[in-house]
């Protein structure tokens, strides 16, 4: 029993770490920069107990990992400087990645499970990223574009239609909602909901390899639940926005904008997560 109890406890963590990651991500990017390194924390301090409880082999510490970590964030930062570019999701990564690699190399036990995890979330995100974003967009592919459509914004339109309200889709990735004022949801990745699978699958598929390893069955089946909440939670996320903004304007809809992504996946996951540990 008590075996079981400890497992129960460590896969809720495990929920609760994705639902503050998403919301560190959600709030560093578009809401409080406060809020987000708050939720940080709390991620970090839920890997501490996690990798404490769990922790699998030690690892050899590496000179040339801890130099390419640091290679990785100066070129970044660099590469940005000169352009006089804004550090972006793809930048934040590898700038993660960079300083996981030097925290994965470092001497104490539990810092270096920590970097090791982080080290594997990023390089899956960036990998997953690179695939379905950056090279599809360098052959003028575009994937994001067609599922930001067929996926979001018609289900969207043609749901909060059937309820009465005046919506249209004139053109790709754009909901027209005709209310208290003409507003235009131009959607982009985030809106997609790409960001939080991405993330989700990556942070996953890292404490599978990291932390503690699920057989494969078990793996896929968390994967599924915590994709199809994502991808509810988004969709009811921009349903909730146009509503929003069609009975109150853009200034309304904007002040909720920020928060509502990871308040709604977090509000879908814990039922979620109470059935399948049950």
């Amino acid at each position: 029993m008590g075996v079981n109890v400890a497992k129960i406890k460590s896969e809720t963590l495990l929920f609760l770490l994705i639902i503050f990651l998403i919301g560190a991500f959600i709030e560093l990017t578009y809401g409080s920069a406060v809020i987000g390194a708050i939720f940080l924390c709390v991620c970090a301090g839920i890997l501490f107990i996690l990798s404490g409880r769990e922790a699998k082999a030690e690892r050899k510490a590496s000179k040339l990992l801890i130099a390419v970590g640091a290679a990785l964030i100066v070129a970044d930062l660099s590469y940005n400087y000169l352009l006089g570019s804004a550090v972006q999701t793809l930048d934040s990564m590898i700038i993660l990645l960079g300083g996981s690699l030097i925290l994965a190399n470092t001497r104490d036990k539990r810092l270096c499970e920590l970097g090791a995890f982080s080290t594997y979330m990023s390089l899956f995100f960036i990998v997953f990223f690179a695939a379905l974003y950056v090279i599809p967009s360098r052959f003028d592919i575009g994937i994001p574009k067609y599922y930001g459509h067929y996926f979001v914004a018609l289900p969207v339109s043609s749901v909060l239609r059937a309820l009465g309200l005046r919506l249209d889709v004139p053109t790709m990735n754009v909901i027209e909602v005709r209310g208290v004022e003409p507003v235009w949801l131009r959607m982009d990745l985030a809106c997609f909901g790409w960001y939080s699978m991405l993330l989700i699958i990556s942070t996953l598929l890292a404490y599978d390899l990291t932390i503690k390893s699920y057989e494969r069955r078990k793996l896929l089946k968390i994967l599924a639940i915590m994709t199809v909440a994502s991808y509810a939670a988004n969709l009811l996320r921009v349903s909730t926005l146009a509503v929003i903004a069609y009975y109150y304007g853009v200034d309304m809809m904007m002040f909720f904008h920020s928060h509502l992504g990871w308040i709604l996946f977090a509000a879908i996951l814990i039922p979620l997560m109470y059935i399948f540990l049950k």
